[in-house]
């Protein structure tokens, strides 16, 4: 039976890995600097013998040790230079997990407080058979979560913080607010980008976020929100906060079905939210929660698509929910935000999910936010 540990034991051990990594950071930061300072010394050496060499002519025998000194300083720079770029790479990957350590995935009390909802899982051979897909590890998800992150990061940068015009003749970008939402859109090709951003007050986001979670388990529930989708199954439950699906998606064209396999996860997170407000312009810190959709990659089966009626659809989705407090006037409020990127082959069938996706996010309103402010109304009515 495992142990359970208390919330003083987990920050404990929290603050304690924080704290490793750190001196693990700044010794190797220290090491980087002396190796940076060594690599110097040996140049500068290197360049005095090589002048040297080629200025002063007082012998064979000077000659042939200023060769074999200029060539064994070359070795060592080279050395020098694959430890510099192995360092590089150390100090990459302990980014990489400072960066999941800051991702808090939900605990185990708190999503059990979430409706429990059957989800039947398929056969891992047939999965394999079907779909292409081997069972994920904690590192693949942990990897899959980075790769979301990323992903959603750089779809905000290019759709919301970027100062240049991002249309070309290739690709189109809409703006505009519709229902209290603010909308962007992006299409290039079979690429769509999107970021749907709206505020409420009275709400409870975990409420919303397990609602949310707890809908996308069943394809009835799924179909409110993505009305096309005709097939959604398991693959694998990785854990009470992570699984693999499977979904395909209905198209009136040429290619009749799409196909994604992806990791949905949810997680406790935090983010910078900017106020854009008449008061200040400023970023608060948010705290919340991320509900993820990130494909995976698979052992695509070719015999199935033969007749090229049946693509693979890339996903990199997520739901954002965070409580912010406006510094200026300690005003509570709710930042709601769908954001995501996908590939569905041409420009056509990006145009059509365009709309598809929008509509969705308008009836996830309806189905997840609306029932909950008219609750939090009435409450308070009585």
């Amino acid at each position: 039976m495992v142990t359970k540990l208390t919330a003083a034991q987990v920050e404990a051990h929290r603050l304690r890995n924080r704290e490793g990594m750190r001196r693990t950071r700044q010794n190797q930061r220290q090491q980087l600097l002396e190796m940076k300072t060594t690599l110097h010394q040996l140049e500068k050496r290197y360049a005095e013998l090589s002048h040297r060499s080629y200025t002063r002519d007082n012998g064979n025998c000077r000659i042939t040790k200023a060769v074999s000194a200029s060539k064994r300083l070359g070795a060592e720079k080279l050395l020098l230079q694959c430890l510099l770029q192995q360092k590089a790479a150390w100090i990459l990957q302990l980014q990489r997990i400072v960066d999941f350590e800051a991702t808090d995935i939900f605990s185990e009390p708190q999503i059990q407080e979430a409706p429990k909802v059957a989800v039947e899982i398929i056969d891992e051979h047939q999965a394999a058979q079907e779909f292409g897909f081997q069972p994920l590890t904690e590192q693949d998800l942990t990897q899959s979560i980075l790769d979301n992150k990323r992903r959603i990061n750089h779809v905000e940068s290019r759709l919301l913080r970027s100062t240049l015009d991002i249309s070309s003749e290739h690709s189109r970008t809409n703006r505009m607010q519709a229902f209290g939402w603010d909308i962007v859109q992006r299409v290039d090709g079979g690429i769509m980008e999107f970021v749907y951003t709206k505020s409420f007050h009275a709400l409870d986001i975990l409420n919303v976020m397990q609602k949310t979670w707890t809908n996308g388990m069943t394809l009835e529930e799924f179909k409110k929100v993505k009305a096309e989708t005709y097939r959604l199954q398991a693959l694998q439950r990785i854990n009470s906060n992570a699984y693999v699906f499977t979904r395909d998606v209905f198209s009136p064209s040429n290619i009749s079905t799409f196909r994604s396999v992806f990791v949905r996860f949810l997680v406790e997170a935090t983010k910078e939210v900017s106020l854009n407000t008449p008061e200040s312009k400023h970023t608060v810190i948010g705290t919340g929660y991320v509900l993820g959709t990130q494909s995976v990659t698979i052992n695509c089966p070719l015999a199935e698509n033969a007749d090229g009626r049946l693509a693979w659809a890339e996903l990199a989705l997520a739901i954002e929910a965070f409580d912010v407090v406006n510094p200026n006037t300690a005003e509570t409020y709710k930042h709601i935000r769908w954001l995501g990127r996908t590939d569905y082959c041409s420009e056509e069938h990006a145009q059509r999910n365009a709309s598809d996706t929008l509509q969705g996010m308008l009836r996830w309103e309806m189905q997840v936010i609306a029932p909950a402010l008219n609750l939090v109304t009435s409450t308070k009515s009585t």
